[in-house]
């Protein structure tokens, strides 16, 4: 595979699922990377196969998302060790958020989700105001006579 397919992968991987400004910011560093170890005498086939797939990549980035930078965007490195994309501040983190699991509502579907709760909650409220409706409109007529009649009488006493 060569750079500009393996940048191109990791693009439409990662679009939609985290800012632009934070994908643009990985595709630089992995580019830089890139030519980096290039320049250095490695192979740039050698090179890609030793990042690995740029799927995985992505995925670990949006799953390391939930951690922010001091400006607010997240921010990422990469591990050589491993060979993944970290987030700067997950050494810090890992005490403090164990056994914590962050859902990212930002998906199309949990926000279709949302919308059929919506709904679905607007169709219950109406089902019950209709249910009690039905149940006072057969002791509505009795009612509105019982109150025409005590009306009639108390003026009938002026």
């Amino acid at each position: 595979m060569s750079r500009q397919e393996f940048l191109q992968r990791l693009r439409a991987a990662l679009t939609g699922e985290i800012s632009s400004s934070v994908i643009e910011e990985n595709i630089r560093y992995y580019d830089e990377y890139i030519s980096t170890e290039v320049r250095m005498g490695s192979g740039e086939e050698e090179v890609i196969g030793s990042i690995g797939d740029p799927r995985l990549i992505a995925k670990t980035i949006i799953e390391a998302g939930g951690n922010t930078g001091s400006n607010g965007e997240k921010e990422f490195y990469y591990d050589s060790y491993s060979g993944q994309s970290k987030n700067v501040y997950e050494e810090q983190d890992s005490s403090r958020n164990r056994g914590v699991h962050y859902i990212n509502l930002n998906k199309w579907y949990w926000k279709l989700l949302g919308v059929a709760a919506f709904i679905l909650f607007f169709f219950l409220v109406a089902s019950i105001v209709t249910g009690i409706f039905s149940i006072l409109m057969p002791l509505m007529g009795p009612l509105l006579l019982v109150l025409l009649i005590f009306w009639f009488i108390r003026g009938m006493r002026r």
